[in-house]
């Protein structure tokens, strides 16, 4: 119970451990205090002995409504964390700015400003920081910073990013004072697998220089605004016009699902070395040899992309339908998907590549930025660009990265999900299960929300009016409504006897 609180708010046993002074804090209610303090992203970029520190000498402070924390002009004495609430980063000296600006430059539970590396050059502040609502803060001031000796890790850590900065060719002709001033413009972060760096950063005012490890820079894509899945998507439903749709109540066997995969769905294959002697037979009384060009008939060879066979009665699905700009989508077929597009690797920088292009020349289209396990150092775009002269505008100039468009993302999601389709189905057909298991062990079913279904859009069953049981995955769009989040997409799919019938033999295509 020690650790009770109300929602959000600081725990009292934790308040009571800040409120000490850090002679008088014990090892244990020092270990205490950093657990609690996990939560803030900020402090958790610091080493764990820098974070031991950092617990043994702050203190608690909560702020009401309107209260200036930091004023233009002043030295730098102290630097907070923000544990609860909000506060406001204004050019004024009273802050009153920030509630009159209908979109004010804000700082969110988790952030921490005043910078550690101001108190070791006791510089003066040039922003002022209020409160926009009730705000906790865990204060680090200059006097307990210095008699515990915090500035002997700090100068560490700010040594390390002064050399990477000193490697960096773009920086090579600047003075060591001139990169320092960048190292104080600099803060470091930190960023386990698969943890989200920033959901727009083209959009964003500042710039990302990768410290170690590396990232991967995402766009979410809307397959329905493609003309390419558009006809995709009308080519495979044409299948079930024409077939009439069949109910599983188990899944078909890996033969069963081979023999209906379709041509159309996967890259474009020759057959025509499907029967190489019946070829030759037939080389052989034309009198040509395998060298030479053969002419042959329109039945001689299969036709891998030729007009589909009407076996069967068409039979039409009935599913709401959207309109797009290429024409009527099924509103199931909608879709979105995110798509790899680079990867950004140590000693890149994030955010430069169209800083110098004029607005109407930038593509603006959002990117997410995804950490593989990386450090990173963040930096206001607008302090960078006062600091650079002419000699790195000329090298930034020169650097210059192209992103695919969406349409080719678009065309290489569709190649990706029929080739794992049809990979899928080669390997269950060719390797046979155990008719009997040696042993089954007994597995609790686990309670969760993931469904490998709820990733996966089934073009077969459109027209079904049962709702899934498991949630579907939906992602914000800027400006548009939420759209489902898919990995693979399963299309009807020809049987092999229908597009091969001169080939009935399934064993020639293994």
């Amino acid at each position: 119970m020690d650790f009770v609180a109300e929602s959000g708010y600081f725990p009292p046993k934790a308040i009571e451990i800040a409120q000490k002074k850090p002679s008088w804090r014990t090892e244990q209610e020092i270990q205490l205090l950093c657990n609690t303090l996990q939560v803030i992203g900020s402090y958790r970029n610091y080493s764990q002995s820098l974070q031991l520190l950092l617990a043994k000498v702050m203190r608690f402070e909560r702020f009401g409504r309107r209260r200036v924390i930091i004023k233009k002009g002043q030295k730098s004495n102290s630097f907070y964390f923000i544990y609860l609430g909000k506060v406001a980063v204004t050019e004024d000296e009273d802050g009153s700015s920030a509630f009159l600006d209908p979109h004010p430059l804000l700082l969110h539970k988790g952030d921490c400003f005043g910078q550690e590396v101001s108190l070791l050059s006791s510089s003066v502040r040039k922003a002022t920081v209020v409160c926009m609502e009730e705000t906790e803060f865990l204060v680090v001031d200059k006097e307990d910073f210095i008699a515990n000796k915090l500035e002997q890790e700090l100068k560490k850590n700010a040594n390390h990013q002064f050399e990477f900065f000193r490697k960096m060719d773009l920086f090579e002709s600047w003075s060591d004072e001139k990169v320092w001033e960048l190292v104080i413009l600099g803060k470091k972060e930190k960023f386990s697998y698969g943890q989200l760096i920033s959901k727009d950063f083209v959009n964003l005012s500042s710039i990302v220089f990768i410290c170690k490890g590396s990232c991967e820079v995402l766009r979410l894509i809307d397959l329905g605004a493609s003309p390419s899945y558009y006809k995709w998507i009308w080519q495979h439903l044409e299948l079930v016009y024409d077939t009439p749709m069949q109910t599983h109540f188990k899944e078909p066997s890996p033969v069963e699902r081979f023999k209906k995969f379709q041509i159309k769905s996967y890259p474009v294959q020759d057959f025509s070395t499907l029967k190489l002697q019946h070829l030759q037979k037939a080389w052989e009384q034309q009198g040509t040899s395998f060298s030479r060009k053969i002419n042959t008939s329109e039945n001689s060879l299969p036709k891998t992309l030729g007009p589909k066979i009407k076996s069967r009665r068409p039979c039409m699905i009935k599913c709401p339908m959207i309109h797009t700009k290429h024409g009527e989508l099924p509103k199931e077929a909608a879709v979105g998907a995110y798509m790899k597009i680079h990867t950004v690797e140590e000693g890149e920088i994030i955010g430069l590549h169209q800083i110098l292009l004029p607005d109407n020349q930038q593509d603006r289209r959002p990117l997410i930025l995804m950490s593989l396990g990386t450090e990173v150092i963040r930096m206001r775009k607008e302090k960078f660009c006062e600091l650079i002269d002419s000699e790195v505008a000329e090298k930034l100039s020169k650097f210059k990265i192209e992103y695919p468009s969406d349409e080719d993302m678009c065309q290489k999601f569709l190649m990706e999900n029929s080739w794992n389709i049809f990979r899928k189905d080669l390997v269950q057909l060719l390797v046979r299960s155990r008719q009997i298991p040696p042993f089954t062990p007994i597995r609790h079913k686990k309670k969760g929300v993931y469904n490998p279904n709820s990733l996966t859009l089934d073009l077969c069953r459109l027209d079904k009016k049962t709702k899934p049981h498991y949630p579907i995955f939906v992602a914000p769009q800027k400006c548009l409504p939420p759209l489902r989040v898919v990995q693979a997409i399963t299309a009807p799919r020809y049987k092999i006897q229908e597009l091969l019938p001169q080939y009935k033999n399934a064993g020639v295509l293994i």
